[in-house]
């Protein structure tokens, strides 16, 4: 008899028991989890698991049966990927058991010697939930997962939690000496972020910045004498304000992410250029400005890069890329008079480190030491640090080394000379919100409230015209999100799908009798459509991005993933009409008003990172040229409003992201006024990044959004 926690295996039967309750597993998965079990002092390859039940070379067909098993698995324990108790995944190796394993007569056996340790809480829960077997099975595990996410480190990087607030503390910046910490918190002001200084082995946080402005990303100067910090307030820059408190300086207008030389002359930092409506950044660039004040001078202006870190007193990398290049981290002289390209980001998607996205900002250098660069990476199991190291001539060393292994994401880390390390950990959760207007006015009738109530995520919401009916995914049901369509004026929630693979992206059609969304694993995906009465699905298009439904239910508008061409196409089938391209341009996001008598879009120029908003008339018979394209201004995800006399987008900095509307005029072609912000959604408050692309919904009285809301606080390793 193998037990582990409130479970037992009895192998001569080959059941699983919870308490006295049989459980139901299938004969593979049983295998997977005896074998897991078995081998539980390592990880255990994917390759192993495959030649183990299915025979040798076989791990191609195998592939899709070890992921169907290890779902089961988990559903029968009740096990989460994100939260693990039993069943860790290590991602790109393979799979380990981490549960304690006792034989029968309850012969304790050692813990497996893990990779990760649990945190003290998920340890106390663990010795709960088996003194407490004799309360039922599904008791028991509900204690373990109603708790918060579990936290598990390697033993590489042994950390301890430095500060306890409920909301958002962040930004930490370790001295050269060990012995002080600078960081950027909202403790004292919900609705502002402040710098602050503490000493690392205990005493009061002293504040040092209190004006009514977003104060982040503190550095300590080498000496240890004063702290730079990014400001919003009016000058927006870096700033300088001694350590022990004073007067704030300004070194660098208009800055961003200041960081010291190690002889402390010098600060690096970013800088954005302004759009022409809102200031949202964008086309940052690498600075340098003498630590002293001075005359700044830019690194290389034909460089779009930022986030840059010093490689000793005379060298930084960059992380960015030339007007029509790949992304990249970019060695340079302090006096920027040459750059050389390290082939990182080509060598990470070789590396086969999972789901890095291409976007600079996920993937950018921490800190720089002994010949190696700490990044905090996002991954399927969260956002941790990581490291490369280059060889003397900059060859960088792949696969790159994992340093943390934590369910929540590890950010922004710096080091000391004594080898402390601290980082902020950032715990997010996704939920819909909502904002009453009347979109057919622009006017705001109400306060933006919460919908859902869910611990896990709910996001990529739509609405029906009439506002009554929302959709959207949730992950509450396991690693693949499912869709939930919820009645306001009941309450009652319907769940759409119970699948193993991604629904995502809902669309409702006006009436709310329609639900057209994305389909994919992790090889394909297509968009389908779901007639809500029947539950009748079918599907759409291949590699395509659905993006509306003409008024008469006919047609439909579709993209490419490339992001090249707009598309019509019949839902009874036949050829599709090209409707928007062009070749300098990217395309995506359109959307219908409701006569169908105009066409809103999102274009980027190629090589840059603006996205502007257009409209144009729209034409079932052919391609609008660029002289019908009427510019709005700079945003994404445009929505009509009913009437069609009002755009609707979103636009500006992630940290302070507003939702906008512009009223437009369908009759003379034109647009009337300036554009009215109707709801700004504070980083500092709401502690959001962003509003996804395809992630809103409009009705004639509201409008629907997701926000994602994060909580962090620093901890310290070594």
């Amino acid at each position: 008899m193998i037990t582990f926690g409130p479970f037992r295996i009895d192998e001569k039967l080959r059941q699983l028991y919870c308490g006295e309750q049989h459980l139901k597993l299938e004969k593979i998965p049983l295998d997977i989890l005896l074998y897991l079990i078995e081998e539980r002092e390592r990880v255990v390859a994917r390759e192993e698991i495959a030649e183990r039940v299915w025979g040798k070379d076989k791990f191609v067909e195998a592939a899709d049966g070890i992921n169907t098993a290890i779902r089961k698995i988990r559903r029968a324990l009740e096990d989460n990927a994100e939260e693990p108790l039993y069943i860790q995944t290590v991602f790109s190796r393979g799979y380990r058991f981490i549960g304690e394993v006792t034989l029968q007569r309850d012969t304790p056996l050692p813990a497996a010697k893990t990779d990760i340790t649990p945190s003290p809480w998920v340890t106390r829960w663990r010795v709960a939930a088996a003194a407490f077997v004799v309360l039922g099975c599904l008791t028991t595990m509900m204690a373990f997962l109603r708790r918060g996410p579990a936290t598990r480190e390697m033993p590489l990087a042994s950390m301890a939690r430095l500060t306890s607030d409920t909301g958002f503390t962040a930004w930490p910046d370790i001295s050269a000496d060990g012995k002080f910490l600078a960081f950027a918190s909202n403790r004292m002001d919900p609705d502002n972020l402040d710098i602050y200084v503490q000493p690392i082995e205990g005493g009061q946080a002293l504040r040092l910045t209190q004006e009514a402005s977003r104060d982040v990303a503190p550095v300590i100067s080498p000496k240890g004498d004063q702290v730079a910090f990014e400001s919003n307030r009016v000058p927006r820059g870096i700033y300088v304000v001694p350590l022990l408190g004073g007067p704030a300086r300004l070194i660098a207008k208009d800055g961003v992410l200041p960081r010291y030389s190690p002889d402390g002359e010098w600060i690096a930092y970013s800088k954005a250029a302004e759009s022409d409506n809102t200031g949202i950044r964008s086309a940052p660039s690498s600075w340098v400005v003498a630590s002293a004040g001075g005359e700044p001078r830019s690194l290389r202006p034909e460089l779009i890069a930022g986030s840059a870190v010093w490689a000793g007193n005379d060298f930084l990398i960059v992380t960015g890329r030339l007007p029509k290049g790949e992304m990249d981290w970019w060695l340079t002289p302090r006096d920027g008079t040459w750059v050389k390209p390290l082939g990182v980001h080509e060598g990470l998607m070789k590396a086969n480190l999972v789901d890095i996205p291409k976007t600079w900002h996920t993937w950018t250098p921490d800190y720089f030491e002994d010949q190696s660069v700490v990044f905090s990476a996002r991954t399927k199991d969260g956002a941790n640090l990581w490291r490369i190291r280059f060889s003397p001539d900059w060859k960088p060393q792949f696969p790159p080394e994992r340093v943390t292994m934590m369910s929540d994401h590890v950010r922004q880390a710096s080091t000391s000379s004594t080898g402390r390390i601290a980082a902020a950990v950032v715990s997010r959760n996704i939920d819909v919100y909502e904002i009453p207007v009347d979109v057919n006015k622009g006017t705001v009738q109400g306060e933006i409230h919460r919908l859902t109530q869910a611990k896990t995520s709910e996001q990529f919401v739509t609405v029906s015209a009439d506002g009554k009916m929302l959709a959207y995914t949730s992950w509450r049901k396991g690693e693949a999100g499912d869709l939930f369509l919820l009645n306001r004026e009941t309450g009652v929630e319907r769940q759409l799908t119970a699948t193993n693979d991604w629904e995502s992206f809902p669309r409702l059609s006006p009436d709310g009798q329609t639900l057209f969304y994305k389909w994919s694993t992790e090889k394909k995906w297509d968009y389908r459509r779901m007639d809500l009465s029947s539950g009748k699905v079918d599907s759409l298009c291949t590699d395509c991005t659905f993006m509306d439904e003409t008024a008469d239910k006919k047609s439909f508008l579709y993209g490419d993933l490339e992001g090249n061409h707009i598309w019509l196409k019949d839902f009874a089938g036949g050829a599709a009409t090209e409707i928007v391209q062009d070749a300098s341009m990217r395309v995506l996001n359109a959307s219908l008003d409701g006569t169908n008598r105009w066409i809103a879009f999102v274009a980027v120029r190629r090589g840059e990172d603006t996205y502007r908003i257009f409209v144009a008339p729209f034409r079932r018979a052919g391609k609008l040229t660029r002289k019908d394209w009427i510019a709005v201004g700079t945003g994404l995800t445009p929505l009509w409003s009913p009437n069609g006399e009002w755009l609707y987008f979103d636009d500006g900095p992630n940290a302070v992201r507003s939702l906008w509307g512009q009223q437009f005029d369908p009759v003379t072609a034109r647009l009337v006024g300036e554009r009215k912000e109707i709801a700004r959604i504070h980083g500092d408050k709401r502690l959001i990044t962003a509003l996804a692309q395809k992630d809103r919904g409009l009705a004639r009285d509201r409008i629907v959004f997701s926000v994602n809301e994060e909580t962090a606080n620093i901890w310290l390793m070594k």
